[in-house]
């Protein structure tokens, strides 16, 4: 699927950007593919982007864990924290099956968020509905998570985009 159509079916983006947001979003987005066994991202490693799968299954894993925490597919994204504040990676993705997704980074969100300091709230927010998703699926536990509240994820937002 083009990056546009794949971002404009999830929430996270299409209840927070407008119409040429996403596109110039889009824009910044680069397809990838993995292999089985191939890691996505792995816990405690400096992460600045988000992906969302677009086929294939991936497997959520923590060092603290010893099951898989989650199970993602595609329509899913995984990154959100590290792309928005730049926290290291809270989780290691694996691939359990081939995965193909889009990946992009702060170079692609950052203009974006320049030209519309309001987004700032709204990714906030985004943020702290899917800590709760997160928490009340996964539990307290739930992946090793910044527990942040809302003037924090603020702060690290504006902080980690120079506004």
């Amino acid at each position: 699927m083009e990056p546009r159509e794949l971002l404009g079916r999830i929430a996270f983006f299409s209840e927070t950007l407008d119409s040429g947001q996403l596109d110039r979003l889009a824009a910044g987005a680069r397809q990838r593919s993995f292999a089985a066994g191939e890691a996505l991202m792995r816990e405690d490693e400096p992460g600045t982007s988000l992906f969302v799968l677009d086929s294939g299954q991936v497997e959520v894993r923590s060092a603290d864990e010893p099951d898989p925490i989650a199970e993602l597919y595609a329509g899913d994204i995984v990154g959100e924290m590290s792309l928005l504040t730049g926290a290291p990676r809270s989780a290691t993705v694996i691939a359990i099956e081939p995965v193909e997704a889009i990946e992009f980074d702060h170079a692609a969100l950052a203009p974006i968020l320049a030209s519309s300091p309001g987004l700032v709230d709204r990714f906030a927010e985004m943020l702290r509905q899917r800590q709760k998703e997160l928490e009340h699926i996964h539990g307290d536990a739930a992946w090793n998570m910044l527990r942040l509240g809302d003037a924090e994820v603020h702060d690290l937002i504006r902080a980690f985009y120079g506004g």
